[in-house]
């Protein structure tokens, strides 16, 4: 009876934590998706306060990056788990870092983009953000639902945000072959743009991981 009541235990304590990081990496997307947020506030009217906001957001993801990470070597540290929950723990520990490094390209681009650059950059990333928005949204719900369809459509939303950094950089080359001036703003453009295409790389890696942890969980 004391072993089973031990196991019994164990069995709910990494229920209990595996909860818990669940809801941790959904918690991290909901900042992210609050940074996109902010910082469309930002180009709309720049001030300090806004920037302020968005690099304490990306603060809070990083918090919650190394809470994820302890749990994780808790559990595997004093449980005794089976091949498929490894992988689960696993899946999720690059899935958060995955999500630190969205945060990580959101703050260079605010970092980046001072104030006289909002009104040229504006258009851009509204439109990045357009895709990539839904693309966090459709995580978010993959995640919660184990629905691997909307994470097959995360990365199919990837090629659009691919063409969108293509066309950045075509827009760049004309200008030279043009030989129209160059502003700091026109290459700030090019930057921020890998930036951004580099969010939509991530979050298809999101997609692809959990997606890859869902079949084997149902293996």
């Amino acid at each position: 009876m004391k072993e089973g009541g031990t196991m019994l235990t164990r069995h709910n304590y990494y229920e209990q934590k595996r909860s818990k990081i669940k809801r941790l990496v959904l918690e991290v997307l909901n900042d992210l998706s609050q940074m996109t947020e902010l910082y469309t506030a930002y180009l709309n009217h720049p001030t300090d306060e806004r920037r302020g906001w968005i690099l304490k957001t990306e603060s809070d993801v990083n918090k919650h990056e190394a809470r994820i990470e302890k749990d994780i070597l808790e559990i595997i540290s004093l449980q005794q788990l089976d091949v498929k929950e490894l992988r689960w723990l696993l899946g999720m520990n690059r899935i958060i870092r995955e999500l630190e490094r969205i945060g990580d390209q959101l703050t260079n681009i605010v970092t980046l983009s001072d104030v006289a650059d909002t009104q040229a950059l504006k258009p851009m990333i509204q439109t990045f953000f357009h895709f990539e928005s839904e693309m966090i949204e459709w995580v978010k719900k993959g995640i919660t639902n184990e629905d691997k369809q909307i994470l097959e459509d995360v990365m199919e939303q990837d090629h659009y945000v691919n063409q969108l950094n293509k066309g950045t950089y075509n827009n760049l080359v004309h200008l030279i072959n043009e030989k129209e001036n160059i502003t700091e703003s026109n290459l700030k453009t090019i930057i921020i743009s890998r930036f951004l295409e580099r969010i939509g790389d991530h979050l298809v890696n999101i997609a692809r991981v959990y997606l890859e942890v869902c079949e084997e969980m149902e293996d």
